[in-house]
């Protein structure tokens, strides 16, 4: 029956995109079913026969991939941009991701935007806003018998306060970035004063109603605050609503509901298109039902429109990356990088080590580089795996294996720091109990990349041991490396060394400690590694650390289906298949 007093409005949003606009993958030169913003575009389309639509973007879309990584000739548009002008959208947030290149590189790629861009946590030294901190979109809507009404939309976007750390490099003494609960305490009030209903475009997890002022996960505790009306969630490439939150306080997983108000979090790479449908009574715009879904694009044809749009930053994309640049004798992957030493993260320590001993020249102290397995599954699925056969390489081999736009970085440590930094990165593994078979190796909650492992000395790991460093940050007296040398000898606290690294951690990205550069260039790290690839051979993989003895005791661990027909590259594990899980991971039995 057509309701003149009440108006569905349809809320619609992407999150997380990371330039992910062709349904491809450009690491390993082959499609993708779950992904793509062309899929999305589709979805958006079909949502679009609703009368009252908006798109909103919750932030991360300018970098990611391959595609959206690559350098914009001056006064061209930036082909996600150019793809997000296509599609329309009605306001978008900022993430963290979207300063990996600087400040001035984001201004410029925004320049063309035909589109709100908002951000109400960031301002420059001052205090001046770097771009608007909100934005009121006034709409005309249509009730249920076709009644137009002027209805004030206020959008409101926040970034994590952590980004001051990830992106030290380009930031320090630039902007201030103030934590999202305290930003929108400050913000909401006024804005909503101006409008009739209010969305947060928050690039943020979700996490408990209680999340401290500076949590990554702060879109529970943000829907909470009085003024608010709807929350777009992401940062951390979930979905929501979905059965992974069932339980936690203040979140109705079913219903889609953060405290209470409409959520939700459309997962990243254009895997999900957001819809909030909410039904409003018309005149003072109270919501009097709302409904959240995620929507798979698995196997939803891609936009023609927007393939076309993009087949030229495409095909640049795919000639780019197959510049030829050396060759290999042995697979390179990342099927066995948390159990053990990986050729893949010893020719990033190798190269970043070699760029940075040119750089310093004679005299320096003794240069160790530093290599962590960035695709170790995780929420990306088990196809999130490096996996590059024996035979040519081309920078796509280099982009695989460092995917991110970091820079190098060269540190100071003593030999005392490099313990300290190799206790941060085993806490990856979780506590195993001797004596007991197929314990759980890896904290889901700590990312395969924080594995950040200095190569050049031998160690290692009693997994019978706690943890040095817990998730906050605390510290225990004792840790779990043991016998840590360096040329055959033990490791001298006092000793000095020169780590070669990435921007990101020397900024103390990952709860590893921050340390002045010593070293901080422009050169992007899949450059070194690509020159590195071009002029050296890839070494073989030596087992440099591993895991202290433990009789009877058994742990496993996710990884790769295709890792089976590897097994021979890691002959001094003893490692056993065991099934796949329901996600389509294969686990490994690894005894101790």
């Amino acid at each position: 029956m057509a309701r003149p007093d009440r108006v569905h409005l349809r809320l619609l949003a992407t999150s997380d995109v990371h330039g992910w606009l062709e349904p491809w993958d450009y690491h390993a030169a082959r499609p993708v079913p779950q992904a793509g913003l062309a899929r999305t575009a589709r979805l958006i389309e079909e949502a679009r026969t609703a009368s009252n639509t908006l798109l909103f973007d919750n932030g991360d879309f300018l970098q990611g991939s391959p595609l959206s990584d690559r350098r914009v000739a001056e006064g061209a548009e930036h082909p996600v941009i150019a793809a997000m002008n296509h599609l329309h959208y009605d306001a978008v947030t900022l993430g963290n991701h979207e300063f990996n290149f600087g400040l001035s590189a984001l201004l410029e790629a925004l320049g063309p935007a035909r589109f709100p861009v908002v951000s109400a946590n960031i301002s420059d030294m001052e205090g001046e806003e770097i771009i608007p901190r909100s934005v009121v979109l006034a709409r005309q809507v249509a009730d249920g018998a076709g009644g137009l009404h002027d209805l004030r939309v206020g959008v409101i976007g926040f970034l994590p306060v952590q980004v001051l750390v990830w992106d030290k490099a380009h930031l320090e003494g630039r902007v201030v970035v103030e934590p999202i609960l305290a930003a929108a305490r400050a913000q909401v009030g006024a804005l909503r004063a101006r409008c009739d209903l209010v969305v947060a475009l928050c690039h943020a997890g979700i996490g408990l109603p209680t999340a401290p002022e500076d949590s990554e996960d702060a879109s529970t505790a943000l829907a909470g605050l009085e003024g608010i009306d709807v929350v777009v969630a992401g940062h951390s490439h979930l979905v929501f609503p979905s059965a992974r939150f069932d339980g936690m306080p203040g979140v109705d997983a079913v219903r889609g509901t953060l405290q209470g108000k409409p959520a939700v979090m459309p997962g990243s790479r254009g895997s999900h298109l957001g819809v909030i449908d909410l039904q409003m009574r018309v005149g003072d715009w109270k919501i009097l039902e709302a409904e959240s879904h995620a929507v798979p694009v698995t196997d939803v044809p891609a936009s023609p429109a927007l393939v076309d749009l993009i087949a030229p930053a495409h095909r640049a994309t795919l000639a780019e990356m197959d510049r030829p640049l050396g060759h290999t004798d042995q697979p390179l992957n990342s099927f066995f990088a948390m159990v053990a030493p990986s050729r893949a993260a010893s020719l990033i320590a190798e190269a970043s080590a070699a760029y940075v001993r040119e750089q310093l020249g004679e005299g320096a102290p003794p240069v160790l580089g530093s290599g962590q397995p960035f695709k170790c599954g995780g929420r990306g699925g088990p196809r999130h795996y490096t996996d590059i056969p024996a035979g040519p390489l081309t920078l796509r081999h280099a982009s695989d294996i460092y995917s991110y736009p970091n820079t190098v970085a060269a540190l100071r440590l003593t030999g005392h720091e490099v313990h300290l930094w190799l206790e941060r990165a085993a806490r990856v593994f979780r506590r195993i109990r001797p004596g007991m078979p197929d314990q759980p190796l890896l904290d889901p909650e700590v990312p395969s990349y924080n594995f950040d492992v200095i190569h050049g000395v031998t160690f290692v790991v009693d997994l019978e041991r706690p943890a040095m460093f817990g998730p906050d940050g605390q510290r225990l007296p004792d840790g779990r490396i043991r016998d840590l040398t360096w040329q055959g000898q033990p490791l001298d606290p006092e000793a000095e060394f020169i780590i070669a690294t990435s921007s990101y951690r020397a900024g103390g990205a990952g709860g590893f400690a921050s340390h002045p550069p010593i070293h901080s260039g422009a050169r992007r790290m899949r450059d070194v590694l690509a020159d590195h690839l071009a002029l050296a051979p890839v070494p073989e993989a030596v087992p440099f650390w591993t895991f202290a003895p433990m009789a009877d005791t058994s742990v496993t661990f996710p990884t790769s289906p295709h890792a089976a027909a590897h097994l021979d590259e890691v002959p001094h594990l003893a490692l056993t298949p065991l099934v796949e899980d329901k996600a389509g991971f294969l686990n490994l039995r690894l005894s101790l």
